[in-house]
C-alpha cells in the first residue's frame, strides 16, 4: 500500500502518477523546504530521520539551498533565473530547451548564479540534474525508437519537472562491489529490473547518489556498459524519494557537531553523499524513460544526455576556483608574504588553470551546435574534464604550499569566546592589517579547502567527477580528429628536396 505524504499538501500517489501538485513554477525556499517533508526514509549514524529540515546533519544545508530558491522570486534575479514557457507559468532557466546561442546564454547564467550562491560547493546543485532531464528530452527520438512510450514519457516529465520545479538527485553509479564480475554474474551489482507488470516495472538494486536526502526525486540511469544479454540492466527512470521501498544510507556527515565559525563551508554545503537502496520498488511505466535496451542504455547516454550537465559542472568548478584563489590571496597578505616570487608564482599557476578552464568553456559555447534532437549545445570539450581531473589535486596543494603551517595552529571559535584566553589570542594570531578573529576565520576557511575531511571529500568528488579520470584521458584521444596531423606527417614524408 503506497504511503501517504505527511506533510505536503498532495499525496504520494499524486507524485507518483504526476496529477498534482505544486504546478504554479519556480519554487519559494519555504515550498522546497516543505518538499522535504514527505516521510523519506534516511539514515544516518544508525538512526533513521524523522525530518531531515530539522536534522543537524541536513538542516543547515536545507536551509542554504532554500535561500538559493528564493532568489529566483528576488526581482533583480528573477528574470535570469526563470522564464514564462509556452503554456504561461514562470519556470527556472534549468528546464529550458536553448534553441539557438543566445538561449545557452541564459541557461548559463542561471547556472552561474546558482553556483556563486553556493560557492562552487554543490557538486550536485539541482540545475545540474535538471540538465540531465534536458538531455534525455534532447534524445527522445532515438528513445521512440526502443519504444514510442519512452519518447512521450520525457516529454511528460519534464513539463512535469520544469511546472513543479522539482530538486532532483541522479544515481548514475552502481556501488563499488566485485568489479570483475559482469552484471549479469552478480545482478546486486547493478540496478535492474526484476519484474514486468502491465502498469509498470519493479526494481531492485543500489547506486551513489549526491544530495539525494534534500531533492523532490531522483533520476536513474547507468554508467555500467552493459551487454546484449543483460537486458535487465539498460533501464533509465525517475521516482520519489519518498517512494516505499527506497531508502538512503548516508555516509559521515561533515556538518555535525561544527561551530559554522570554525567551518564556514561544510556546516553549509555539505551536500550529502548516500547508498540509496530500491528494495522491489514499483515504478509505473509512465516514469520509464528507457527500459531493456542494454546498448542504448550507456552510450546514448554518454553521447547525448550529458551535454548541458558538463556546461554546468565546469561553471560549478570556475566558482570554486575563484573562492581558492581569493582564500590564497588574503591568507599570504595578511602573513605578510605578499611579493615572494615563489609564492606568487604558484598563485600565478593557480590563475592561469582558472583562465584556461574559462577559456574552454567559453570557445565551447562559441562554437556550439545544433543536435540531432534541434537544440543548442555546447561543442563538446572532453579536454576540459580531462585536464581538471589532471590538475584537480595540484589545485589544492597549491593553497597548501602558499599558506604553509598557518592553517594548522589556529584556535578554535570556542577559544575566542573565552575571556581569559582571547587577549592572548588577539596578540598572537593577529595578522598584517587585521585583527584576530578576522584572522582566524580565514584560516579556517582555508583549512575547509585543503586539510578538513570536508576539503578532501570536495577535491575527490572533482577528480572523480565524470568518471575515471584515465580513461576520460584516453578518450580525448581516441575522440580527436587526427585527419589534419596525418596530412602534416604525408607532407614531411613525401619531401624529396
Amino acid at each position: 500500500m503506497l504511503k501517504e505524504n505527511k506533510v505536503s499538501n498532495y499525496s504520494f500517489e499524486d507524485k507518483l502518477n504526476m496529477t498534482a501538485g505544486r504546478g504554479h513554477g519556480i519554487m519559494t525556499g519555504e515550498e522546497y523546504l516543505e518538499s522535504l517533508r514527505d516521510g523519506r526514509e534516511v539514515w544516518v549514524h544508525g538512526k533513521k530521520v524523522d525530518d531531515v529540515t530539522e536534522h543537524p546533519a541536513f538542516s543547515r544545508v536545507a536551509r542554504e539551498m532554500a535561500r538559493i530558491y528564493d532568489q529566483q522570486h528576488n526581482p533583480d534575479l528573477q528574470d535570469k533565473m526563470s522564464f514564462i514557457n509556452d503554456d504561461g507559468v514562470r519556470v527556472s532557466y534549468s528546464y529550458s530547451l536553448p534553441k539557438n546561442y543566445d538561449d545557452l546564454i541564459k541557461r548559463r547564467d542561471n547556472t552561474a548564479i546558482w553556483a556563486k550562491e553556493s560557492l562552487g560547493m554543490f557538486g550536485r546543485f539541482p540545475d545540474f540534474c535538471a540538465a540531465i532531464i534536458v538531455g534525455m528530452y534532447d534524445a527522445r527520438d532515438e528513445m521512440a525508437k526502443i519504444d514510442p512510450r519512452f519518447k512521450t514519457n520525457i516529454e511528460n516529465y519534464l513539463k512535469y519537472a520544469a511546472e513543479n520545479d522539482l530538486s532532483l538527485s541522479h544515481g548514475l553509479h552502481d556501488p563499488a562491489m566485485d568489479k570483475s564480475k559482469r552484471p549479469k554474474e552478480d545482478p546486486d551489482r547493478c540496478m535492474r529490473i526484476v519484474e514486468e507488470r502491465e502498469d509498470g516495472i519493479i526494481v531492485r538494486g543500489a547506486r551513489f547518489v549526491t544530495l539525494g536526502p534534500l531533492t523532490d526525486e531522483v533520476v536513474i540511469a547507468p554508467t555500467q556498459t552493459l551487454q546484449e544479454d543483460e537486458p535487465e540492466f539498460g533501464l533509465w527512470f525517475a521516482m520519489p524519494v519518498s517512494a516505499p521501498g527506497i531508502k538512503q544510507i548516508c555516509r559521515e556527515p561533515f556538518s555535525i557537531n561544527r561551530d559554522v565559525r570554525d567551518h564556514p563551508l561544510s556546516t553549509r554545503f555539505d551536500e550529502q553523499d548516500v547508498v540509496m537502496i530500491f528494495d522491489d520498488v514499483f515504478v509505473p511505466w509512465e516514469r520509464v524513460f528507457l527500459a531493456n535496451a542494454p546498448k542504448e542504455a550507456n552510450m546514448l547516454f554518454r553521447s547525448r544526455v550529458m551535454k548541458w550537465a558538463a556546461h554546468c559542472s565546469v561553471l560549478q568548478l570556475l566558482e570554486r576556483l575563484e573562492l581558492m584563489i581569493g582564500v590564497s590571496h588574503l591568507m599570504i597578505e595578511t602573513e605578510g608574504k605578499a611579493g615572494r616570487q615563489l609564492i606568487e608564482m604558484e598563485l600565478g599557476e593557480l590563475v592561469t588553470y582558472k583562465e584556461i578552464f574559462r577559456s574552454i568553456i567559453r570557445t565551447a559555447e562559441v562554437e556550439g551546435s545544433h543536435t540531432p534532437g534541434g537544440h543548442f549545445a555546447i561543442k563538446p570539450a572532453p579536454h576540459l574534464r580531462a585536464f581538471i581531473g589532471m590538475v584537480s589535486e595540484r589545485l589544492v596543494s597549491i593553497i597548501e604550499h602558499v599558506t604553509t603551517s598557518a592553517p594548522i595552529f589556529v584556535p578554535s571559535a570556542e577559544d575566542m569566546d573565552v575571556p581569559e584566553l582571547r587577549p592572548l589570542i588577539d596578540r598572537y594570531w593577529r595578522g598584517k592589517g587585521v585583527d584576530a578573529g578576522y584572522r582566524q576565520r580565514l584560516c579556517k576557511l582555508a583549512w575547509e579547502l585543503t586539510g578538513d575531511s570536508f576539503g578532501g571529500r570536495q577535491q575527490l568528488y572533482e577528480r572523480l567527477h565524470s568518471g575515471s579520470p584515465e580513461v576520460i584521458v584516453a578518450s580525448v584521444y581516441k575522440m580527436y580528429d587526427k585527419s589534419d596531423a596525418i596530412a602534416l606527417v604525408d607532407a614531411a614524408l613525401a619531401y624529396e628536396g
